[in-house]
């Protein structure tokens, strides 16, 4: 039976199949109707003479396993998978959600590339869902504009929904061994060189063989081993006959040269982190054929040889979409097998584009290192280093400024109830002054009163000041994390208070170091505020104190020196120019009305205190903001994500609430299905 007479037939007594949407070698892709629903659906079928082979049915089976297995929003959510009789046929299906929209490749078809922070958007949603698969241990193996689906969401952008499946290598209990598919094997004996366009499609279609693609699954071709019987590699093999080029824009062959080289290992044992999947047994060989997995564009150097992949490659295959997306191009080009040599082989050349920052094309470059372990270790991390990367520091404080304003109340509230002591202790020395002034106490007591009243400042400033670093953080952690969630000071203040005497010690030490380092010379003290001003913040979230929190900190601030040394000017220069304003002004104020120097000085010296108290009140806010995002900025540079942080406030809300925090907490943590 053709695939097209489908059309009408309702497969499983759910499914009516409305028009064919693509077709490749294997089988078709149908738009239809779920009866019981009446919602739109598509429907992948394989071709009725591909059901005798127990391989190309299993590695359907695959593909709706691995599918199924992810619940994120931007992975195709497949709903149903079974098997149907079509008059004397029996065809197996797999249905998915019918999405709209077009597919990233469709846009770089018709331009080269897109505006950064489009392209940053499409590689985070797409790390994002690559993340999630390999958590779940699973790896792509296919990534590729093809199967990047960009789907309108009203709100004016996209979400990316990742494709296919279908060649993914998942970690799982071992499989028994199939049947080989015998295709082509008497070309083969015969010695003859069969034109790659005649191999059957494995999986899905090719534009370039004028089939119409709704998943745009590049056409993945196959060929027979040179030998039965050697089936011990574990990786998968990138294979074809000897002498064979393939023009195709999809999947490409490589020759084969050794009889080692023969044969694919669809289910291999996976070489991973422990962090993201437990690693299982061995699985037999699915597929016994030469096929080709991945498309060479691409595809990662240890793909091309046919090694034992893990979730690094599809880091190189990230890395690789990353540059076509910002270049316009990818890394390399020509004949496909030309094309893997030279990822096996060959730099890529350096990444160019207008106005790129030198830190994201260093990220991008890092993802196309042949070594894997070169790599960034997690597409998590890939895309935060990216989203931390592709902003300076005018961007940093434009963000202070805005979360600053849009909970102004929040922080307000809290200036109020950590900064009373400060205002007391202003209000204590203005007096002071006042008498002294007044000649109500005189020397050698003024000075003794004075002194006491400043160091006294000094102190609860330093005390309010830190509490309010602390404190910070994690309101800023908080709405960074979980945005939709209330700010509240309650929890913020739970969580200082546990963290108190580590926090006060280790930020004096620091703070001491620098004001002896502004003592002895005034550069070595900007080094030491800038080593080490992000000392509270590493405290109050990452539970380090003294020496291990102060490497901490310098740690983080290598990795943006310029922006640090940034933010340390601007944290030490505008106080300094705002106060030298008021003090210009009110000195001009004050002679107007008063000729008198001695009282006019001690006028100037007490209404520069009292102008100066809600000023540097202000900056401390608005810096204690600019301190905590540049933490975190720093941290995701470093390919560090916000997971940390989830689950910090996961452990504070489980701590501090009632039974109901269950709910609260699947709120803030991500979605993990078992495995």
């Amino acid at each position: 039976m053709a695939l097209k007479n489908l059309i009408g037939e309702v497969l499983d007594g759910k499914y009516r199949i409305e028009k064919q949407l693509g077709e490749g070698g294997m089988g078709a892709v149908y738009f239809a109707t779920h009866l019981g629903t009446e919602r739109p659906v598509a429907v992948k079928v394989i071709a009725p003479q591909f059901m005798q082979h127990e391989e190309f049915v299993e590695r359907f089976r695959r593909e709706a396993r691995a599918a199924g297995r992810l619940r994120h929003p931007n992975v195709v959510d497949v709903t149903d998978f079974g098997f149907a009789m079509v008059g004397k046929d029996r065809v197996a299906y797999l249905v998915m959600e019918y999405l709209d929209g077009f597919t990233l490749d469709e846009i770089l078809t018709e331009e080269a590339s897109v505006p950064f922070p489009w392209a940053l958007d499409i590689l985070e949603q797409t790390c994002s869902a690559v993340d999630e698969a390999h958590q779940q241990g699973i790896i792509h193996r296919d990534l590729k504009p093809e199967n990047i689906w960009l789907e309108p969401n009203r709100r004016g952008s996209y979400t990316v929904k990742v494709l296919d499946f279908g060649i993914a290598k998942l970690d799982e209990p071992e499989l028994p061994a199939y049947s080989r598919v015998d295709v082509l094997m008497s070309a083969n004996k015969a010695g003859t060189n069969t034109p790659a366009s005649e191999f059957p499609t494995l999986i899905g279609a090719d534009e370039s063989l004028g089939t119409p693609s709704l998943t745009a699954e590049a056409a993945t071709l196959i060929t027979p081993p040179p030998t039965l019987n050697d089936y011990s590699e574990a990786g998968t093999r990138i294979l074809a006959a000897a002498g064979t080029e393939v023009s195709e824009a999809g999947t490409q062959l490589l020759p084969v040269e050794t009889d080692e080289e023969a044969g694919t290992r669809m289910l291999e044992p996976r070489v991973t982190d422990n962090s993201l999947a437990p690693s299982t047994s061995a699985s037999h060989s699915l597929t016994r054929v030469g096929s080709i997995l991945g498309t060479p564009l691409y595809m990662s150097p240890e793909q091309c040889r046919g090694e034992s992949l893990d979730h690094r490659s599809d880091i190189y295959s990230l890395g690789v979409l990353a540059y076509r997306l910002i270049s316009g191009k990818t890394p390399f080009s020509g004949l496909q097998s030309a094309v893997m040599r030279m990822h096996c082989d060959e730099p890529p050349p350096p990444l160019q584009a207008k106005r790129l920052r030198k830190k994201v094309a260093n990220l991008v470059m890092s993802a196309l290192a042949k070594n894997p372990a070169d790599r960034p270790q997690s597409a998590a991390a890939f895309a935060s280093a990216l989203g931390a990367h592709a902003s300076g520091t005018g961007a940093l404080l434009r963000r202070a400024l805005t979360m600053y304003s849009e909970h102004l109340p929040t922080f307000v509230r809290l200036a109020v109830l950590v900064y009373w002591p400060v205002v007391l202790a202003k209000f204590l020395k203005i007096f002071l002054l006042v008498l002294v002034a007044r000649h109500l106490i005189r020397g050698p007591w003024d000075k003794v009163a004075l002194g006491a009243s400043g160091l006294l400042e000094l102190l609860v400033t330093f005390f309010s000041a830190s509490v309010v670093v602390g404190v910070t953080t994690w309101l800023v952690t908080q709405i960074l994390a979980v945005p939709l969630r209330p700010v509240q000071l309650r929890p913020a203040f739970s969580a200082m208070k546990k963290r108190l005497r580590p926090f006060l010690l280790t930020t004096l030490v620091s703070n001491a170091l620098c004001v002896l380092g502004f003592l002895l010379c005034v550069f070595p003290g900007f080094w030491a505020l800038a080593n080490w001003m992000l000392v509270g913040p590493v405290v109050m979230m990452e539970g380090l104190r003294f020496r291990a929190a102060m490497k901490r900190s310098r740690a983080l601030y290598k990795r943006a020196r310029r922006t640090v040394f940034a933010i340390v000017f601007i944290h030490i220069g505008l106080p300094v120019i705002a106060s030298s304003i008021n003090a210009v002004l009110i000195i001009a104020l004050v002679k107007l009305f008063k000729k008198d120097a001695k009282e006019s000085s001690a006028i100037v010296q007490t209404l520069q205190e009292l102008v100066s108290m809600p000023v540097t009140i202000t900056f401390s806010s608005v810096a204690s903001v600019v301190s905590a995002l540049l933490y975190w900025k720093l941290r995701r540079a470093g390919g560090e994500t916000m997971d940390l942080a989830l689950q910090e406030f996961a452990r504070e809300e489980a701590a501090s609430s009632d039974g109901s925090s269950s709910k609260r907490t699947r709120f803030i943590t991500p979605l993990r299905t078992a495995r």
